[in-house]
């Protein structure tokens, strides 16, 4: 042990010696004045307290530290820093941080910080952060961290996060941000969002956002891409399994969407709005089928479920529908053209292929505020493994059968009314 002890205090002595002459150096506007620290171009540690700085390391800053085990200094100028557990600067850090524990700064940072856990700056954080488990800056970060569990900021984010769980900020967030759970923002979010999760803005959302969970955001412009999306004020597309909006404008597609006001394009199995369309429908067409649908949606642009059966057929033939559409005012009448797909059934529900499809033009005459009757022509387009589905059409302008499929071309006609 006398060996070790003589090599360190050789070695601390050494460098304490080589290293005086960098105090006379001319370092005008140097952070470590400001701070009225001394400086010492290199330093060794083997804990706090013992090393070539003795037991005053916090008035010194360095441009070389190597810190055996741990070491706690008043700063990092401009320089390198190496620690096989810890590397602490009390007041900032700049340039390269290299631990296998965590690096800490007091104030701000600028520079690199790679640790094994994790990574603290006090203040600003202008540069790159690396960690096992989580990175954290106190007020504002600019650069880039990347966390096996999380990157958290006091302040606002611009740059780059990529975390396996959370990416935080007290503030706003502008950048690329990739997260494994969420990322979250107390104030606004501008930029490009991948959260496995959730994303979650406190006030405004502007970008490219997408999650497996959860988007949210008192307003939002841009597309949302999450299982539900969610926000108060919204202009864009929101694509999800559930849309809500209080008052939104563009484009919504999920199974359910929802609104208070909306204007746009609806595209979903259900799309209530409050100030929207609220229609029953029934109709029958040439295929013998006698319908009734629910159709909701905007004014303009609707969409319907619907339920049909063949009372023609000597069997027991039934159809499930799902229809888009869009409604033409014109002086004295209305032009409806929708698109439609219908699951036909013979029985029970039936696993083979057998899909109609519609394309239809229809005319609408209001005679009151709860009635409208309407009728126009349909193109249709069969698709089908069954041998009964030579029953459901008419007659046939093409019948190709290709791979076991029969493909059945015809146009025809529907009439209904609409009930308000």
């Amino acid at each position: 042990m006398s060996k070790i002890h003589l090599l360190f205090a050789t070695l601390f002595i050494t460098l304490s010696f080589t290293s005086q002459p960098a105090q006379a150096q001319d370092h005008t506007d140097q952070d470590w004045q400001n701070y009225g620290l001394n400086y010492r171009t290199y330093r060794v540690t083997l804990v706090p307290g013992l090393s070539s700085n003795g037991i005053d390391a916090l008035g010194y800053a360095s441009k070389y530290s190597f810190n055996l085990l741990g070491g706690y200094h008043g700063a990092l100028h401009q320089g390198f820093e190496l620690g096989t557990l810890i590397n602490a600067n009390k007041y900032y850090a700049s340039g390269v941080q290299i631990a296998g524990i965590g690096n800490y700064s007091g104030h701000h940072t600028l520079g690199v910080q790679i640790a094994g856990l994790g990574n603290y700056s006090g203040k600003a954080m202008r540069g790159i952060q690396i960690s096992g488990i989580g990175n954290w800056g106190s007020t504002d970060i600019q650069g880039l961290q990347f966390a096996g569990i999380f990157n958290a900021s006091g302040g606002s984010i611009q740059g780059l996060q990529s975390s396996g769980g959370f990416n935080i900020a007290k503030n706003d967030i502008q950048g690329l941000l990739v997260s494994g759970l969420g990322n979250i923002s107390g104030g606004n979010i501008q930029g490009l969002l991948f959260g496995g999760l959730t994303n979650i803005s406190r006030h405004d959302m502007q970008g490219i956002i997408t999650s497996g969970g959860l988007n949210y955001s008192k307003s939002f412009q841009g597309i949302s891409l999450s299982s539900v999306n969610i926000s108060h004020d919204f202009q864009g597309i929101q694509l999800g399994m559930v849309n809500v909006v209080d008052k939104g404008q563009g484009i919504q597609a999920g199974l359910i969407n929802y609104g208070d006001k909306f204007e746009g394009v609806p595209i979903g199995l259900i799309s209530y709005y409050r100030d929207g369309r609220k229609n029953i429908d029934l109709w029958t067409n040439e295929t013998g089928f006698t319908n009734v649908g629910i159709k909701l949606g905007t004014q303009e642009v609707y969409n319907m479920l619907s339920v049909g059966y063949n009372p023609f057929l000597n069997r027991n033939v039934w159809q499930v529908g799902w229809s888009i559409g869009r409604l033409h005012e014109y002086e004295g009448y209305d032009l409806h053209t929708d698109f439609s797909y219908f699951k036909i059934n013979e029985g029970n529900w039936t696993k083979d292929l057998n899909s109609l499809f519609k394309y239809r033009l229809l005319f609408g005459k209001k005679f009151n505020q709860q009635l409208k009757v309407y009728g126009g022509p349909t193109f249709n387009m069969l698709i089908s493994r069954l041998q009964e589905s030579d029953d459901y059409a008419p007659y046939r302008i093409f019948d190709i059968e290709a791979k076991g499929r029969q493909y059945v071309f015809w146009i025809g006609a529907t009439v209904g009314i609409e009930l308000f």
